[in-house]
């Protein structure tokens, strides 16, 4: 008996868009087009594990992970651009099943990284030693005193890739005294201040931690979050932040 082709709502197509941020994971086509002044779809529900699968298929998927037993469920569709879609499709291969897979899971802790984010909250005065890093001249000043991150070396393990060590190793030395005396400054206004928001990256941290992630997901999550809810002008400065307390020792 084959499995009937289910009809997802506007809300499941929207959350499904949503996770590949409106493009074709696979080749970065958008998935939707303007003409006219109106907008019209580029793309096709796509199941990883097959709807029906052939005899050839089933024996070819047999030992292969599934990310769920329902084929409709949402974790084992992705939005795919209607020539990706062929593609995969036809013919099926093992590598691409794994790499497309591979994907969706990513996509899917992303989203469940976006649930947790929304449960943990930082306090707003962090933004204030964000915009610093962007234009305070003191920074200047605290470049010129050496310092050697010897809680980053002792403490990252094999799981963080050499550039992300080296890219730490440099945010610690560059700017660790200067967001040090800006907390400081901090709690000369608002008295445990800074502890307060050392104990919020630590119960983030922990949270991660207790997920089973390694730690450069964990760092890369960290980033991600203090990024999501500081909204600094780029990336660096939610990087720079989080390699502060992994030196300071929030973070492993």
């Amino acid at each position: 008996m084959s499995n009937p082709r289910k009809k997802y709502s506007d809300a499941q197509n929207v959350a499904l868009l949503s996770q590949v941020s409106r493009v074709c994971p696979l080749c970065a086509e958008p998935l939707f087009y303007k003409k006219g002044g109106k907008s019209f779809k580029n793309y096709e529900l796509a199941h990883i594990y097959p709807l029906n699968p052939s005899q050839e298929e089933e024996l070819l998927l047999k030992h292969e992970e599934l990310l769920s037993d329902d084929v409709n469920d949402e974790d084992n569709i992705i939005p795919l651009c209607e020539i990706c879609h062929g593609k995969f499709d036809k013919p099926r291969t093992v590598e691409e099943y794994r790499e497309l897979l591979a994907l969706k899971k990513r996509l899917i802790e992303r989203s469940g990284q976006e649930a947790i984010w929304k449960r943990y909250t930082i306090e707003d005065e962090i933004s204030q030693i964000i915009e610093a890093i962007y234009d305070d001249p003191e920074l200047d000043n605290d470049a010129d005193i050496e310092f050697t991150p010897k809680e980053v070396d002792e403490k990252l393990d094999s799981s963080i890739s050499r550039p992300t060590k080296i890219k730490i190793k440099g945010n610690v030395q560059e700017y660790f005294f200067f967001i040090r005396k800006k907390f400081s400054e901090l709690d000369s206004v608002n008295p445990d201040l800074s502890e307060m928001i050392s104990l919020q990256i630590k119960t983030y941290y922990i949270k991660q931690k207790s997920m089973g992630h390694g730690q450069q997901v964990i760092f890369e999550n960290v980033v991600s979050w203090i990024h999501a809810k500081t909204k600094p002008k780029t990336n660096d400065a939610a990087e720079i932040m989080a390699s502060f307390f992994i030196q300071n020792c929030e973070v492993f």
